[in-house]
């Protein structure tokens, strides 16, 4: 069987792995429109407009090239439990219900264990533990070592820009573009997983959307509490520990009114050697000024060795550290649609329309109220912070979410094509309290393992 992956990041290459794990003799043709050098929207040649509001995950927030948005960022290990969601529909239900069946094996496949514990702390809050991939790690074209793997046929600076049907639901071929000239291709199997915004102007441009204005949202973040003092409420330490090479965190998630939030740590946001250390690790930029500042925190950067190599934790910088509130946007108006104007590659680009709605700023009142109380029955020193909110806190958060999900379960979403599974997270309906990306996991092991038709 010949199987086409398009798209070489975080999923295309967790797709690969998967697989090649069941089937080593499958033949499998990845497509990627970049190589080794990750580069974002504008470097690759793409384009996008915001036409409302200040949303920038697609000019900021994603990469392209092996490993995608995961050679960027790196990615946090954290799944759905039955606790995410008050009154989830059949679907959502089913996403569920898989990444409990599937936790134990995704975290398997990146050597951790997954004995990790959720525990409320109020009638309304619980404790979820994440899992960041270490700096080593995370790109995961890399850490499968998908150029290493036999029977597969890496096509580079290659985009696919056409999806080809029998009029139907049946894939018959790809169109893509690789140096200028326009080629074709037939395969048994396809996986479409070039980035949410991508796959769906791919899917858009084939004629395979009915409507024009695809729905989208995203996280909202604000920060709400400056905390003085340890990093241990009650009995919860929301200290980020190390083991092994990865970061072991904790986060507080809830859902007020039909909308999910979570609440997490931030530490050492004014420690200007952390946040330089982050400028190298993920923006890989380098100048004397960051030598000078390191310099001058120098006592601080010992402190902050020493609990990195002896006590296995981050250092908290003068013991201070924020509170930041991030909730799902329920604004049902955000969407994204083709636009006539033409990118680098001579394609359509997209347009994204994404506001806040008005009852936005009442609920994260609510949960502000909520977290406070949590603070208070907890005796913990702290401050309100009045921030606006964000919407271009791209690093970490960005996760498009609730693009291609009226589906009534997933069996249904799984047949959505005969021969083609659409994977990015557009296709979950909620982001709950998580980073959506191992969310989604679980739904390539179940179809690969179950619905995939070699």
């Amino acid at each position: 069987m010949n199987v086409a992956v398009i798209g070489a990041g975080t999923y295309g290459s967790y797709i690969v792995n998967s697989l090649l794990n069941k089937f080593p003799e499958i033949k499998i043709s990845l497509f990627e429109v970049g190589t080794w050098d990750i580069k974002n929207e504008g470097e690759i040649g793409y384009k996008s407009n915001v036409i409302n509001g200040n949303y920038s995950g697609l000019s900021k927030g994603r990469f392209f090239g092996f490993g995608g948005t995961s050679a960027k960022w790196g990615g946090q290990l954290l799944t759905f439990s039955e606790r995410d969601f008050s009154n989830p529909s059949p679907y959502l239900k089913d996403i569920v219900d898989l990444n409990i069946k599937y936790k134990e094996q995704i975290f398997r496949t990146f050597g951790i264990k997954s004995n990790y514990i959720e525990r409320n702390i109020s009638d309304k809050l619980f404790i979820k533990t994440g899992i960041w991939l270490s700096y080593f790690n995370r790109n995961l074209f890399k850490y499968f070592k998908i150029n290493k793997r036999k029977n597969i046929k890496i096509i580079s600076n290659a985009r696919v820009i056409k999806i080809l049907t029998n009029g139907y639901n049946t894939v018959k071929g790809i169109v893509y573009k690789q140096n200028g000239i326009k080629k074709e291709e037939s395969f048994d199997h396809y996986f479409l997983a070039a980035g949410a915004f991508e796959s769906i102007r791919i899917l858009m441009v084939s004629g395979l959307l009915e409507q024009c204005n695809v729905r989208f949202s995203d996280h909202l973040s604000q920060k709400v509490f400056k905390i003085k003092g340890p990093t241990k409420i009650n009995t919860e330490d929301f200290s980020f520990r190390i083991k092994g090479s990865s970061l072991i965190t904790k986060r507080i998630i809830g859902e007020i009114d039909g909308v999910s939030f979570f609440v997490n740590p931030i530490f050492n946001s004014e420690f200007s050697f952390f946040n330089n250390l982050k400028v190298l690790l993920f923006e890989r930029k380098f100048s004397p000024k960051i030598i000078k500042s390191v310099l001058k925190d120098l006592p601080y950067v010992f402190l902050f060795i020493w609990y990195l190599l002896m006590l296995r934790k981050i250092y908290v910088y003068k013991g201070e550290w924020y509170f930041y509130i991030d909730i799902e946007n329920p604004n049902k108006d955000c969407f994204v649609r083709l636009s006539k104007q033409k990118d680098k590659f001579n394609e359509m680009t997209l347009e994204v329309n994404f506001s806040i709605n008005k009852n936005t700023s009442l609920i994260l009142r609510k949960v502000k109220q909520l977290i406070k109380q949590y603070l208070m029955d907890n005796n913990v020193s702290f401050e309100e912070c009045f921030s606006e909110i964000q919407v271009e806190k791209y690093v970490d958060t960005y996760h498009p979410y609730g693009m291609i999900c009226d589906f009534n379960s997933v069996k249904e979403y799984f047949n959505m094509f005969t021969n083609m599974l659409v994977v990015n997270t557009g296709i979950l309906p909620r982001a709950g309290g998580i980073n959506l990306t191992a969310a989604v996991f679980p739904l390539i092991e179940e179809y690969i393992t179950n619905y995939f038709r070699k």
